[in-house]
């Protein structure tokens, strides 16, 4: 299930976002969603998540 994490540090004010449960390019525009709303990160990390590509299923059928 797809989720996003924040962490903030009382003390500094520091937030850091994690997007979990999204892959390739819907991570990336749920990121760029993010960023309209809570400004720039300072810092830009992709995980190990974003980079799986989709599995594009290959349909094969007979024209008659």
């Amino acid at each position: 299930m797809p989720e996003i994490e924040f962490t903030i540090d009382t003390e500094t004010g520091k937030c850091d976002t994690t997007i979990n449960g999204i892959q390739g390019p819907a991570c990336e525009q749920t990121a760029r969603q993010l960023k309209q709303i809570l400004g720039a990160p300072t810092t830009d990390r992709k995980t190990e998540e974003f980079h799986v590509k989709p599995h594009a299923k290959r349909r094969v059928g007979l024209n008659e």
